[in-house]
């Protein structure tokens, strides 16, 4: 099982996220990953190593 990098275009919406909100909840989380086509865990991760 491979890493899943995240793309440019994702990279760039969850910044504009992190800038508003460095800690979302699950249910901000979960909209996120379903807009940018990730899990809602690998979005947590994400966060979590900002």
């Amino acid at each position: 099982k491979h890493r899943k990098r995240t793309s440019r275009s994702q990279l760039k919406v969850l910044e504009d996220v992190y800038r508003k909100d460095t800690k979302p909840n699950a249910s901000v989380r979960k909209r996120l990953a379903a807009e940018l086509d990730m899990l809602p865990r690998a979005v947590q991760v994400w966060f979590q190593n900002r």
